[in-house]
């Protein structure tokens, strides 16, 4: 996201009402909800910006897994207590603004702030429901693992997000 600015906090001020990623419950999620979402602490919105201009967000709030709902790995040696996960909720990169790289900039900007969030709090893992296939074939590139349960359901456990970075 070199020629990009961001990732910032979503705000008011930012120009988002013509987002348009071609997925409608992404783009009513940015414009009706993300605002609404920080104000009630529910979820926080990043934002890239081409000036102004909001060309790719995604959104993180605090989540949890069953523990009979995980894949091995994320349950190994825990006890049988919700495990506890931030949820990459929503993830989208305006149309005119896709195949730049600016998606896997976000990418890695939301592991990062996954990673100092664990620092602080207990966290294992990061995961995310991907929309469809196309959306989780990105996330499969950037070394997120499907969970048995759904397939379209994947994670990254924070000590591999860790190696990667």
């Amino acid at each position: 996201m070199s020629r990009f600015a961001g990732p910032v906090l979503l705000a008011k001020s930012h120009d988002f009402l013509e987002f348009d990623c071609g997925n409608a419950p992404l783009n009513t999620f940015l414009v009706r909800h993300a605002l609404a979402n920080q104000a009630n602490d529910s979820a926080r919105t990043f934002v890239g910006l081409n000036g102004n201009r909001v060309v790719g967000y995604y959104s993180l709030a605090v989540s949890s897994v069953a523990v009979e709902d995980a894949p091995a790995r994320m349950s190994k040696g825990l006890a049988r207590h919700p495990i506890p996960i931030l949820l990459m909720a929503r993830f989208a990169v305006d149309l005119s603004y896709q195949g730049q790289g600016i998606g896997q900039g976000l990418f890695k900007d939301a592991l990062k702030r996954c990673l100092s969030v664990s620092r602080d709090a207990g966290v294992r893992a990061v995961m995310t429901h991907a929309k469809d296939d196309a959306a989780k074939a990105f996330y499969v590139k950037f070394g997120m693992l499907e969970c048995p349960t759904n397939p379209l359901h994947l994670y990254m456990l924070l000590k591999d997000v860790e190696a990667s970075l």
